[in-house]
């Protein structure tokens, strides 16, 4: 068993394509892979302008000329493309992700690793493909309830403060780790690889990991 821990948020474009890449990439190893999927805030504080489009906030805040964020949406787009994915980089609306985190720890509870793996993927297919506003707690029911988890559990989840320490941890590894960027892959021996690498370094990596253990 290759176990490996990935670090993503939905709100990352990259992360949505590495999972794709990740996940062909165990298909070809020699051992079953194990996913552990941690959380990671792209903006810790929550974003400046939620509601807004990804596209004016790039070039409104972020300090991206138009012209720049055509090529690095663009770039996204062909990358998603290339994985079977329609990824709206310009459209997608900015949201506090906190509560989506929550809700997916609590989706780990129950689910096996291809149905959480099924969750994390509508995740990102309501914000990058049907530009839902994942900040709207009534989409996340609607992601909940499509999930099959309990009415009462998502409530004290997206209402209460469950799973707000397990996210705080798993944001307090990363800081640990020493990385800022998502996707992230680490292995428990402490190899490291970029979760949008392409799948052929991703099955080395996988393979050199197996190897070790």
């Amino acid at each position: 068993m290759i176990e490996v821990d990935v670090w993503a948020d939905v709100r990352c474009p990259w992360c949505w394509i590495g999972m794709r890449r990740l996940r062909r990439a165990s298909a070809l190893a020699d051992q079953p892979v194990r996913v552990r999927r941690r959380s990671f805030l792209l903006e810790p504080e929550g974003p400046f302008s939620p509601g807004r489009s990804t596209a004016i906030v790039a070039t409104n805040e972020w300090g991206l000329s138009p012209s720049q964020w055509v090529a690095k949406s663009t770039l996204i787009r062909e990358a998603g493309s290339a994985e079977g994915l329609n990824v709206h980089a310009d459209e997608a609306l900015m949201f506090d992700s906190r509560p989506l985190h929550r809700l997916l720890k609590l989706a780990g509870e129950s689910m096996k690793d291809d149905q959480l793996y099924e969750a994390w993927d509508d995740a990102f297919r309501s914000h990058f493909e049907r530009v839902e506003n994942l900040g709207d707690l009534a989409v996340l029911r609607g992601l909940a309830s499509r999930w099959g988890l309990p009415h009462e559990e998502v409530e004290r989840t997206l209402t209460g403060s469950r799973f707000e320490t397990d996210v705080a941890n798993d944001i307090a590894e990363a800081r640990r780790l020493s990385f800022s960027s998502v996707p992230t892959v680490i292995t428990k021996t402490g190899g490291r690889v970029s979760g949008s690498a392409s799948v052929d370094e991703l099955s080395r990596f996988l393979s050199e990991s197996a190897v070790v253990k």
